[in-house]
């Protein structure tokens, strides 16, 4: 038997996606992040929706970057949070070395995709830790890396 805490969870959780789906079809559409968290006021404050808007941009940005450069197949990009917790945009690498066909392909990602962010005014941050200064650090040991706006 199904508990009504238990449908009506459910029927929450789909109101919420449908409201995120909603909320960026609207910044798709044009409508601006803060004529979206006014409207969305009553079911989250201001700063969260801009928080949330802010990161979709961020990734759908970088994303494009990355795809541009020719990069979609080495690279992907991700936001945590959702409309819980800290949300952040995180890089990280989406292939194996061992499969691709040319090593110099590997060695040549750290640049490649340093000059799409740069160019679309983005830019990473590793976690902190002496050796890993430098994006190389990310093929070496597949970490991910935040990105933010410059």
């Amino acid at each position: 038997m199904t508990s009504h805490t238990e449908i009506a969870l459910h029927n929450y959780l789909g109101s919420r996606r449908e409201l995120l789906k909603a909320m960026l079809a609207d910044r798709r559409g044009g409508m601006s992040a803060n004529d979206i968290a006014e409207t969305a006021a009553s079911a989250w404050s201001r700063p969260i929706t801009l928080d949330y808007l802010n990161c979709w941009e961020l990734r759908e940005d970088a994303k494009a970057a990355l795809r541009q450069a020719g990069l979609a197949d080495y690279v992907g990009v991700r936001t945590t949070g959702d409309m819980k917790g800290p949300r952040r945009v995180l890089l990280h690498i989406a292939c194996d070395p061992v499969d691709l066909d040319d090593p110099q392909t590997w060695h040549s990602l750290p640049g490649r995709i340093d000059a799409a962010l740069t160019a679309a005014q983005i830019s990473w941050s590793l976690p902190e830790s002496p050796q890993n200064t430098t994006l190389d650090a990310l093929l070496e040991d597949i970490e991910e890396a935040q990105l933010q706006r410059i």
